[in-house]
């Protein structure tokens, strides 16, 4: 039997599989769209084709509350603390860049949330402000890593709003500006948005679909604090610490948060 973690987010759904020695085991994802309970209902008949699941699913996220399958929802923040504290072992700050909000999560000693911020004001900085942006660029994932290794330089952005950014970036390139030089403002830009949500003074844990996608940003981070890391399918890990709140013999107990 595998357990499995959902993590329903505003642009994709993620899902893990764990067994009973708590290592994940197996990984799927699909953009969550208008209707939760249809990409948890997605999720769930990919790992049970091969797989047998042990119910109740364990789930966090914007849509952690609307699946038809029987659930225990969790909260991501400390969802994802609870992985990283697994994987680490030790107090850090995480740097979560998710689909519509960037997260700071203080974690202390004992794998407790000291404190948290979140970006909900503006898409600057998150992964819908880099797709909007790709998407008026025509430029994939893919191609925005390989132009941003022949950046000269960096063209700095300084509109925070999306709509502003990508009407300055065209207005960029119609002055001559080099596209390498553009993108690697751009991810300078959502670095710069996500490390002004607090100060950091420790160990740096970087996830988040944003990061896994667009490795080039987590090379970035490393070089503004070498002092930091981003864990493979780092995506992944809220899903991943649904499950291990909820772990035989480990009651789920809220832990304190300080806004």
């Amino acid at each position: 039997m595998q357990r499995l973690g959902i993590d329903l987010g505003s642009s994709y759904t993620k899902g893990v599989l764990v067994d009973e020695n708590n290592r994940m085991t197996a990984f799927h994802c699909v953009k969550s769209g208008y209707n939760f309970n249809n990409a948890a209902k997605k999720i769930i008949s990919y790992f049970a084709e091969n797989y047998e699941i042990e119910y109740p699913v364990y789930t966090c996220g914007y849509g952690r509350e609307q699946i038809e399958a029987p659930f225990v929802a969790n909260s991501e923040l400390i969802a994802l603390s609870k992985a990283v504290y697994e994987i680490y072992k030790r107090s850090c700050s995480i740097i979560d860049i998710g689909g519509q909000d960037t997260k700071f999560i203080q974690v202390n000693s004992l794998g407790q949330v000291e404190k948290f911020k979140m970006n909900r004001k503006c898409a600057a900085g998150t992964g819908s402000f880099l797709e909007e942006i790709a998407f008026r660029l025509d430029v994939t994932p893919e191609e925005f890593t390989e132009f941003a290794k022949d950046a000269t330089q960096e063209v700095k952005i300084n509109s925070f709003c999306t709509v502003f950014a990508i009407s300055e970036i065209i207005g960029m390139i119609k002055n001559g500006a080099s596209l390498p030089n553009i993108i690697l403002g751009i991810y300078n830009s959502i670095i710069l948005r996500s490390s002004e949500l607090s100060l950091v003074e420790d160990y740096v844990v970087i996830t988040g679909g944003l990061p896994s996608m667009h490795p080039t940003i987590v090379t970035l981070f490393k070089k503004k604090y070498p002092d930091s890391d981003s864990p493979e399918r780092s995506q992944f890990l809220a899903a991943f610490g649904c499950v291990l709140l909820n772990r035989s013999g480990e009651k789920n107990k809220p832990q304190p948060i300080n806004s």
